[in-house]
């Protein structure tokens, strides 16, 4: 259990930058109630679509469709309360993801979308889909879940951009050609939706692969409700603070002591602050790192270190558990983290339900 951190920070160039964390133990007499206690272990906590979902995971990893830069990550895209696995093949330009659902007791393939190994998941909608711009021209699609399927709304493709080279304009939807204000009206709904971009979340790690199925989904029945009403208060504060914009937060297990975290994403820029939210006996605490490129910190799961890599490569590393990052490389079990929930109240209250 955690009683208090201390996080140093040791400049090490443009290479490294180290901090190392700290932990105490507390005797609790029996009389007492441990503020710290959690309803129960996360390897208590079982899905329908833990087992079916590592056996598609392990098949793609021994498969030639796995590269050096596949990852993966579990998502409700429906809007059921149960997860899809979404596997990217590559961050190639041409890399679709595959979508996976629980269908009875297998994992089936529902659909491929997306682009450079990412979808766009617009969650008021349930659905997803992808834009890609090139050279002169736009093309993507949008599909909605349907009756146990993804369903293809809208595709469509113009090449707006290349007037200046003397092109003949053209506006298509679903293989058609449409005026300006049809595309735009086509389009709306989707693109005017907060969106959030799904896919690379986990690497495909033995140790990643194991939090990803048997922790990443089981925190709201750990935690109590005393120690989830404390984060919520917390979250609360943080929101009302100020003009956070494009913030957004994650409960994550950064020490694997059981007791989860919850990472706050301040925005999605390089010099966003992230906070580090966790429990001790006096309630919630907190601790300063900075960011990665995308707004949020890296957890590498072997070594139990956090890191975050700026535009040219540079990292940052802090550790929760007392490990040495006096050398620390990233291993192949790594998960990003903090960008779970977009930091809204209707989040913050539906991220500690049951």
């Amino acid at each position: 259990m955690k009683i208090d951190k201390i996080l140093s920070f040791i400049a090490a160039g443009a290479i490294l930058s180290a901090c190392a964390g700290c932990s105490s133990k507390k005797t609790v007499s029996t009389s007492e109630v441990d503020p710290l206690a959690l309803k129960t272990a996360p390897q208590n906590v079982t899905f329908d679509w833990q087992e079916p979902f590592e056996t598609i995971l392990v098949a793609f990893k021994n498969s030639d469709r796995c590269t050096d830069t596949s990852m993966f990550e579990i998502r409700d895209l429906t809007g059921d309360d149960v997860p899809e696995l979404i596997i990217s093949p590559s961050d190639d330009v041409a890399a679709k993801c595959e979508v996976y659902r629980l269908i009875g007791s297998r994992a089936d393939l529902i659909t491929n979308s997306g682009s450079y190994g990412t979808i766009d998941y617009i969650p008021a909608m349930n659905a997803i889909g992808f834009l890609y711009e090139g050279t002169g021209f736009k093309m993507g699609e949008y599909q909605t879940y349907q009756d146990g399927s993804f369903v293809t709304d809208v595709n469509f493709y113009t090449n707006a951009d290349s007037a200046s080279s003397g092109a003949v304009i053209r506006y298509e939807v679903n293989g058609e050609d449409v005026t300006l204000a049809k595309f735009q009206e086509a389009l709306l709904p989707y693109q005017d939706s907060f969106t959030v971009k799904v896919g690379r979340k986990f690497s495909l790690g033995t140790d990643a692969v194991n939090y990803a199925i048997r922790r990443s989904k089981c925190w709201t029945q750990v935690l109590t409700d005393d120690q989830k009403q404390l984060y919520k208060d917390k979250l609360t504060e943080i929101l009302g603070s100020g003009d956070l914009k494009d913030a957004a937060f994650e409960i994550v297990d950064l020490d694997l002591n059981e007791l989860p975290e919850v990472v706050v994403s301040t925005g999605l820029l390089n010099d966003s602050e992230t906070r580090i939210l966790y429990l001790d006996t006096e309630g919630v605490k907190e601790l300063s790192a900075t960011s990665d490129a995308d707004g949020g910190i890296q957890f590498d799961v072997s070594s139990k270190i956090f890191f975050a890599a700026d535009y040219y490569g540079s990292i940052q590393c802090w550790s929760m558990a007392g490990a040495d990052i006096s050398s620390f490389q990233p291993s192949d079990s790594t998960i990003r983290c903090g960008r779970e929930y977009d930091l809204t109240a209707e989040n913050i209250e539906n991220a500690f339900l049951s």
